[in-house]
């Protein structure tokens, strides 16, 4: 485990600070003499006035225009803005000095350090010795979490399969849509150059190695190949770890030669996003959308629904209805500790709940504002023909496309015309397994809806998989 003397040596944070704190002292000694100065300046112009006390004559109007810009005095700004704008200037610039002297600036990608460059703009922290070091340490023990998240948000900016650790298949192509423009040039408004810069970079840190400068890079390469050419044309180069192949429309395609280093990224993100890689398995092997899983998810796959992404699916969902109307029913199975059924309540709804863990149900119950609380597994459930519900809303557990078999199953507690909304994974989106593609082309044939949850929507309860929201109407009986 690295500390905080590996990144930089605890002598040099003294000398970085004791430099620092050198410089505010100079600004501040800079301040006083602006303000003798200032006086000095306004002694001389009360001279000026003793001599000549009329507001200047006819001989002197034509340096009157010199005199304001040479000798109107100095304007002092307020002290305290004075001491916080050279304090957060200083600050600024020496926090960015320090990413540059540890090892983990080439860790990160390029989101994660324009967000480190905007914290610095913003409000940068106070550089003492105490904080540096407290950085540091946290920097140093958070390296490992810092690679692999830079490696989930740059492959699945790259490609949306990546925001999965098991959508991606080895082999497959990335297409870079638009990334030049209508005459052949870069589109800088996409800017794919630094998404390929930031891949690149990822697999020399995965191989061992210092990423090359800029002029021996795949960008460099692509340009090198395209440079006789000056207009949209296609082409094709290879480097190290690419094969990349531009089209005449914009279009950039790209293959990864190096399968053991995505495998190693597969590894990453899914570490990550807290799941871990599937065995190798032919999709055959795991089994059709009617043939769900018999056996509770690994600690019944409970993570509670956060806030934001709670409020999220219910703003897609509604339940109003009209006054002379009863009010919708609503059913959200395995439902935790309530936080989407709390909402459907206090939206008027009638609400029943079905839970697996005893004790969460109790949970349930004891709150006293749903009409049901089942304790039992959902999958063993089966829907009563007369008492089908107008609205479900869902978190099931994801791992092994277990959202999937509790989407089919939540299908048939619903009404013909009733609307499910359910938080997924989003490898279910593109997984190709044979239950995947199955359960997209069903979803495909009923129009349901697929938006984003955005990255880190379930940060706050330990796990980073990244997570889609499904929206579909059933259709008349």
């Amino acid at each position: 485990m690295h500390t905080a003397s590996d990144l930089i040596p605890r002598q040099t944070v003294t000398q970085i600070c004791a430099q620092r704190d050198n410089a505010l002292a100079l600004y501040g000694r800079a301040f006083d003499a602006l303000g003798i100065a200032s006086d000095a300046f306004a002694a001389a112009a009360k001279a000026v006035t003793a001599a000549s006390p009329a507001n200047g004559n006819a001989y002197t109007y034509p340096s009157e225009e010199a005199r304001k810009l040479f000798l109107a005095g100095i304007q002092l700004p307020d002290p305290d803005t004075f001491r916080d704008a050279a304090r957060r200037l200083t600050d600024a610039a020496v926090w960015g000095r320090i990413m540059e002297m540890t090892d983990l600036e080439r860790l990160m990608d390029k989101t994660a350090k324009d967000n480190f460059r905007r914290q610095l703009t913003t409000e940068p922290p106070e550089v003492t010795e105490g904080n540096v070091r407290a950085t540091l340490e946290e920097m140093a023990l958070n390296a490992g979490t810092i690679f692999r998240r830079g490696i989930a948000t740059v492959f699945s900016n790259l490609d949306r399969r990546f925001r999965s650790h098991d959508g991606w298949r080895i082999g497959s192509r990335v297409i870079l849509s638009n990334a030049f423009d209508d005459f052949g040039h870069w589109n800088h408004y996409r800017n794919h150059r630094d998404t390929l810069t930031d891949i690149e970079r990822t697999f020399f840190v995965l191989d061992g190695r210092k990423q090359p400068e800029s002029y021996a890079g795949v960008v460099a390469t692509i340009d090198q190949d395209r440079r006789q050419h000056w207009r949209a044309h296609q082409s094709e180069c290879e480097t190290e770890f690419f094969t990349v192949r531009c089209f005449k429309n914009g279009n950039l395609h790209v293959w990864f030669k190096r399968g053991d280093l995505v495998s190693q990224v597969n590894r990453l993100i899914g570490e990550y996003y807290g799941a871990p890689i599937p065995e190798d398995r032919e999709s055959e092997d795991d089994g059709d959308l009617f043939t769900p899983k018999t056996t509770p998810a690994r600690n019944f796959g409970f993570f509670p629904t956060p806030d934001g992404a709670a409020e999220r699916l219910f703003d897609r969902f509604p339940l109003r209805h009209a006054k002379d109307e009863p009010a919708l029913t609503l059913l959200e199975p395995s439902a935790g500790t309530g936080n989407l059924a709390r909402r459907a309540v206090a939206a008027g709804a009638v609400v029943d709940c079905i839970e697996i863990q005893g004790s969460l149900a109790q949970g349930l119950r004891g709150e006293g504002i749903y009409r049901n609380v089942v304790a039992a597994d959902f999958l063993a459930l089966k829907p009563n023909p007369a008492a089908l519900y107008d609205r479900v809303a869902m978190n099931p557990p994801f791992d092994r496309e277990r959202d999937i078999d509790h989407v089919m199953h939540a299908l048939t507690f619903l009404k013909p015309g009733g609307i499910l909304t359910a938080i997924m994974s989003a490898g279910t989106e593109f997984r190709e397994t044979r239950k995947s593609k199955a359960f997209r082309a069903l979803m495909a044939e009923m129009r349901a809806e697929w938006s984003d949850l955005p990255d880190g929507s379930f940060s706050s309860v330990g796990t980073n998989v990244n997570t889609i929201v499904l929206k579909v109407r059933k259709g008349a009986a």
